[in-house]
């Protein structure tokens, strides 16, 4: 066998071994020292140089090197054969049997480098199914080649190797009495690269003499046994070779594949880059013979020159099952999305190698991907300072992104001369593609990123030396000028938020918030940034104390309080901030909102074991103590006959006892809790009286188009729909509906909407609509289910037996009192609460 695949193969071992990604002159000597200590034998590091490329090479390896390092790889499988190149080059294989023998461990020999050098361990990878059926059809059908293609990354290195495993055990009975000989291209090659003859490198591999040939061979065992010879060649993206000599090997590859003709005795199988790929396709795109004995597999797509697809939903719950044993609930929707391009998850191991727990629910997750890809694929590649340069060039030729992602090829003529190494590297990777658009019948050709996501960090990069790496106000206000209406912003606002977290500069975030965002937005960018805060202090022991120093947590707290509990980020954002709380009263805060939670959920036990949490705090500058109202409301959700008697007087005092012209989040933490608390008692005069008191204090100390201003009104209007129907609650819909269809200006929640549903709902009830009123319901019960506000929903189910009660509809009243009862009882409500809807009426 050539020296050259022993030395190659070593070398990727080693490397593996030392566990060292991109090697320098310096890991020489560490290697050095690891083999003495290993096998108490001497390799110098300059042979070690000479092996990596970082020394001349002025004679050949001895055999006492070779050995020494196969040794250190435990390759106990590179016989003498091995290490002499060419020793058996006269001599011939006398049976088919040999053949086979030899074809397997060579075989065997590169499937042991591909699961030393995984990414991640290789019992966590799994087979694909959809390459188990093509490369099945592959070998029954009268096709001679077929290929693997793909973007790098989609694993398909991994994938060929398990078809390997498949086909040397024998799981499938086409497979049998049939050899396989798994290969890489660069054994094609020997030291001088004097030949680049495909048939006489596969004899001098198998150890069939010059003479003989192969085809014969397998032919004859074919008639004999009926089995096939299948060679599997990979890669060929490893390939440091001139354009031209690696046009020779295609062509050299081709002349076998004709020489084969239609003999069914010998498959071919290969896996390339889609780059690879499309310099093979033109040696073989005149040629109608080829392009039939060609099988494209059931995938293929011409649009992105690939057939293996991403990975399916199975695919990756499989993968992540066996990666710390997690169940696929326990992953985000959104990061099973992203893991679904293999190389991902490799990169989402190492991570949770680092951190087991880190499993967030923004893109976090993704944002990390992304940097580790860049960082693997660009930073720690050759050429890197090139392929930066190349890349922003690119950036600023698409005016920032404001002309699109693509330039004609034509506007880097300076950078390919210049780059042209680096740009190569850039296309083969899957960073870059090119592509062909006909103007006026001229073909014109452009580069563009293939992912858009690599683009937008190269754009925020620019951005970034742009404002000359200050991120304040101004970089904002850029963002959101330049690119308002682009897709680009929010993820430009997500990785500056990311860089600012991992800078420490904690008062930039501040000026998140003085953006122009909607509601989804801008709870989303809480919890976004809550999760980044929470990665970060469990690496920077200095975060918590950043936050403090900068008041972070109370900007926060100001976005909080527009209380929208439909909205899935919000009980989230606050659980996460909890993790990096960083005093005892916003911490007091926070559970005070998630107490909010525990009271809608109407489960007395998160309702008792927030009180026992709530008990440990001081709350003397509140308007009333959190844990008292929560005391009582528990005591009216287990006992229905829990005293309350003088408590909604109680409350007015103490509402106008504490009237102030400031108004904090404990405020209007305190007037959402008195508002529960009052749904809990009959008098809903009074409670009306109660809102309408937060209302006042509000409107002199809060915007009147401010969320909590908002969600108190529509409160309020919902009560006087239930208790006063006629032209004042008739007023109050008609204002709130101009309020939610000026989204734009007031921000107005889903939840708040949600409620004005249930306003419109009654008024509609009360007009004797009903099969409007009861379509009203619908969306708000589907949201309150979702998100588990079941006091809301039960509200809802109230409404909607009395809508089919009043219209003389029994069947349907009946059938949702049934509905209502299930849903008390699956979520172990007391059967205390809120009792038939013609008996108490209740918001």
């Amino acid at each position: 066998m050539d020296e050259t695949f022993i030395l190659n193969e070593l070398k990727s071992l080693i490397l593996s071994k030392t566990g060292i990604r991109t090697i320098t002159p310096a890991d020489c000597k560490r290697i050095s020292i690891e083999i003495s200590k290993t096998l108490n034998k001497n390799v110098s590091e300059t042979t070690i140089k000479r092996l990596f490329g970082f020394a001349v090479v002025k004679h050949n390896f001895s055999k006492f090197t070779l050995t020494t390092l196969s040794e250190y790889v435990n390759e106990e499988y590179l016989d003498a054969n091995h290490l002499s190149p060419g020793a058996n080059a006269q001599s011939s294989l006398h049976t088919w049997k040999e053949l086979h023998d030899k074809a397997t461990r060579i075989t065997d020999f590169t499937l042991k480098g591909i699961k030393n050098r995984s990414g991640m361990p290789y019992e966590m990878t799994i087979s694909r199914k959809f390459a188990e059926h093509d490369f099945e059809d592959f070998i029954k059908g009268d096709h001679s080649f077929t290929c693997f293609i793909s973007q790098p990354g989609y694993g398909r290195t991994i994938l060929l190797s398990h078809l390997a495993e498949i086909f040397i055990n024998n799981r499938y009975p086409i497979y049998k009495d049939s050899t396989m000989l798994f290969i890489t291209a660069y054994s094609l090659f020997n030291k001088e690269h004097i030949t680049l003859n495909f048939e006489d490198q596969l004899k001098l591999q198998l150890g069939i003499h010059p003479k003989d040939s192969l085809i014969d061979y397998a032919n004859k065992n074919y008639e004999s046994t009926g089995g096939k010879l299948v060679i599997v060649i990979d890669g060929f993206s490893e390939l440091v070779l001139k354009r031209d000599l690696k046009k020779q090997l295609f062509e050299s590859i081709i002349n076998f594949i004709c020489s084969v003709e239609d003999n069914k005795s010998i498959k071919l199988v290969m896996s390339m880059r889609s780059t690879t790929w499309i310099r093979f396709y033109d040696c073989i795109r005149h040629s109608s013979y080829l392009k039939t004995k060609w099988f494209p597999g059931n995938y293929f797509n011409l649009n992105d020159v690939s057939n293996v697809p991403p990975l399916t939903e199975k695919e990756v719950n499989l993968i992540l099952s066996k990666i710390h044993h997690l169940s696929s609930t326990d992953i985000n929707p959104k990061l099973k999305t992203q893991l679904k391009f293999p190389f991902h998850i490799e990169l989402y191991y190492q991570l949770k190698e680092e951190d087991p727990h880190f499993n967030y629910s923004t893109n976090i997750t993704f944002y990390e991907l992304i940097s580790r890809f860049i960082q693997d694929k660009i930073y720690r590649s050759n050429y890197y300072t090139e392929k930066i340069l190349f890349l922003k060039k690119i950036v600023q030729l698409t005016d920032f992104g404001n002309k699109g992602t693509s330039v004609p090829k034509d506007d880097l003529i300076g950078e390919l001369s210049a780059f042209k190494n680096a740009y190569m590297e850039l296309l083969s990777d899957g960073i870059l593609m090119e592509e062909k658009s006909h103007e006026q019948f001229h073909p014109k050709e452009f580069v563009r990123f293939i992912h858009p996501h690599i683009f937008e960090y190269f754009l925020f990069i620019e951005l970034l030396e742009k404002f000359h790496l200050r991120v304040d106000s101004a970089f904002f206000s850029y963002i959101r000028k330049e690119y308002n209406g682009s897709q680009s912003r929010f993820q430009l606002l997500q990785w500056t938020i990311r860089f600012i977290v991992r800078t420490g500069d904690m008062g930039a975030l501040v000026s998140i918030f003085d953006l122009e965002l909607n509601n989804y937005e801008r709870s989303y960018l809480v919890l976004f940034i809550a999760e980044n805060l929470d990665y970060r202090a469990k690496y920077s022991p200095e975060t918590i104390k950043l936050l403090r120093e900068h008041k972070l947590h109370d900007r926060i707290i100001k976005e909080l309080v527009n209380f929208d509990f439909i909205d899935s980020c919000y009980k989230e954002s606050i659980n996460v901030l909890l993790k990096v709380v960083d005093t005892e009263q916003n911490r007091l805060v926070y559970h005070s909102l998630l107490a909010i939670f525990d009271i809608l959920s109407l489960n007395p036990e998160l309702i008792s074991n927030r009180l026992e949490i709530l008990s440990k705090f001081q709350s003397d500058e509140w308007i009333v103590d959190p844990y008292t109202i929560v005391k009582l409301i528990r005591a009216k959700i287990t006992d229905n006959n829990a005293d309350g008697e003088g408590l909604i007087e109680s409350l007015e005092k103490s509402l106008i006892g504490k009237e102030e012209d400031n108004h904090t989040p404990d405020k209007s933490i305190s007037y959402v809790l008195i508002m529960l608390l009052g749904l809990f008692y009959k008098d809903h005069e009074a409670n009306l009286r109660l809102i309408k008191m937060i209302l006042h204090h509000t409107a002199k100390t809060f915007n009147r188009e401010s969320p909590f201003f908002l969600f108190a009104l529509s409160r309020y209007g919902l009560i006087n729909s239930i208790i006063n129907p006629g032209k004042k609650a008739d007023q109050l819909e008609n204002i709130l509906i101009m309020l939610d269809q000026n989204k734009s200006r007031f921000k107005i929640t889903r939840y708040a909407e949600s409620i004005i549903r249930m306003m419109q709902a009654y008024q509609l009830k009360h007009k004797k609509q009903y099969s409007m009123a009861y379509n009203f319901c619908l969306e708000p019960l589907h949201l309150f289910k979702t998100n588990g506000l079941n006091m809301n929903c039960l509200f809802i189910y109230n409404l909607i037996i009395e809508i089919f009660t009043e219209a003389n509809d029994i069947v349907k009243a009946n059938e949702y009192k049934y509905e209502k009862l299930c849903f008390i009882e699956d979520n172990h409500i007391p059967n205390l609460i809120f009792l038939p809807s013609n008996e108490i009426k209740k918001f």
